[in-house]
């Protein structure tokens, strides 16, 4: 009967879609594509019995990463097919994950459409990362004796409510779900709440910790610097994946800490790049002089005589560079946090030793700032002005920026791990 009234309200969900959908797909070859893939219309595979693994976004792709890595090591005869929700999903995936034999988007949960992918794929053994529950999915592995194991469980408060709105529907699903790894004791208690068996659950850790970070060399640090024009003596404040509303925020602060430091930097790489040109608006109407990255270049600042240093503001426009000026920042700021949307991963610069800051927005990694905070590896601002303080403080205080980094890259270092655990757990599923 839950079934039934689920698969309804589905189904007529999608007949009112289709108008949309149909629309779209004739003017974009790319969206059509991938419906069709997410309706299982894709070519057969050239292999039988693999490893199905989903991870619903970037995120999440990325964090896999640690597992599939051991899972071809140990089992290299293992094919694997990764699916993935978002199309920046789907596209990290193709472009940094080789070990997927496989890339495709995840089908819709639709009984007819589940069962042309799963007589496709045809998996022994289904990995869902995080919390991606689709009931008809589980069903689906549930009827075929298929183990489905979900790993670096995480269940917001916010989705938490959610589920436990839906309990009756998402109980009877969860029964054919063979584990569940929990990054936290809390996630755990989440999901028996929601109706996970008690004796299927574990708490393995966070995959997060165990992502791999690229090797940086003392001279690629230094060509970094010198091709944004740094003299490697100015201190660097970092706004990293900032979103609407915190770079006005951010430039108001720079201003008054140039009072204090006339030789500060601001780099500001916004979360979102087709953002760019709301935020040079902000630098225009502060009177701040700014130039884009790729507009930045070691030859432009040797021939130019006149041009002493960079600008008061380096806007980061590229893709993939952010990581790599964490190694030079003085002080770190993660967007996301002075505005509502969850706050980003702090292990990027933590990796680097860096004095990072948030705001009071950080309920998408709520135990991970909240136990860093407790090993006073990062520091929360509660607003604007608590947050110009701090960095008023930190700026003057090189000690403590730097026992700041200490303490937040043992933090690090201490919670990594998580892969091991947790490929214990599945090993068997796999022999």
């Amino acid at each position: 009967m839950i079934y039934l009234l689920y698969n309804s309200l589905l189904t007529f969900s999608l007949i009112l879609s289709t108008p949309y959908l149909f629309l779209r797909s004739f003017f974009q070859e790319r969206f059509r594509r991938q419906l069709l893939q997410r309706m299982g219309f894709f070519e057969n595979l050239s292999f039988q019995k693999p490893i199905w693994v989903h991870a619903a976004s970037v995120g999440e792709v990325f964090c896999t990463v640690p597992l599939l890595k051991k899972i071809k090591r140990e089992f290299p005869q293992r094919q694997i097919v990764l699916t993935t929700m978002t199309s920046t999903g789907n596209e990290a995936a193709r472009k940094h994950v080789p070990e997927a034999d496989q890339v495709l988007f995840s089908p819709i949960d639709h009984p007819l459409t589940l069962r042309r992918v799963m007589d496709k794929i045809q998996p022994s053994l289904l990995l869902i990362a995080e919390t991606e529950i689709w009931p008809n999915l589980l069903r689906s592995c549930g009827k075929k004796e298929i183990p489905v194991i979900l790993f670096n469980g995480r269940i917001s408060e916010k989705s938490f409510r959610g589920y436990l709105f839906f309990k009756f529907l998402f109980k009877e699903c969860l029964k054919h779900v063979s584990l569940f790894l929990m990054q936290t004791k809390e996630d755990q208690t989440r999901i028996i709440e929601i109706g996970a068996d008690m004796e299927k659950t574990r708490v393995k850790g966070n995959l997060k910790f165990d992502q791999t970070f690229p090797a940086f060399t003392h001279e690629a640090i230094a060509k970094l610097a010198q091709s944004i024009g740094l003299q490697r003596n100015e201190p660097i404040l970092i706004g990293g994946s900032t979103h609407s509303g915190e770079e006005e925020i951010l430039v108001s602060l720079f201003k008054d800490l140039k009072k204090i430091e006339s030789r500060l930097l601001l780099i500001l790489a916004p979360r979102h790049l087709d953002r760019l040109e709301e935020v040079e608006r902000v630098l225009k109407k502060e009177s701040i002089s700014w130039m884009r990255r790729t507009s930045l270049s070691a030859e432009q600042f040797r021939s130019d005589q006149e041009l002493k240093g960079p600008p008061e503001v380096v806007l980061l426009d590229t893709m993939g560079e952010l990581m790599g000026l964490y190694s030079l920042g003085t002080l770190v700021f993660l967007g996301g946090s002075l505005v509502p949307v969850g706050g980003h991963n702090p292990l990027e610069p933590l990796f680097f030793k860096k004095c990072i800051l948030f705001g009071p927005y950080m309920f998408n990694f709520q135990e991970i700032s909240r136990r860093l905070i407790e090993a006073e590896g990062a520091i929360q601002a509660k607003d604007r002005e608590d947050l110009l303080l701090h960095l008023k403080r930190l700026l003057r205080n090189e000690r403590a920026r730097k026992e700041t980094g200490e303490k937040g890259y043992q933090f690090l270092q201490k919670h990594q791990g998580a892969t091991e655990r947790i490929f214990a757990e599945i090993r068997p599923y796999l022999e």
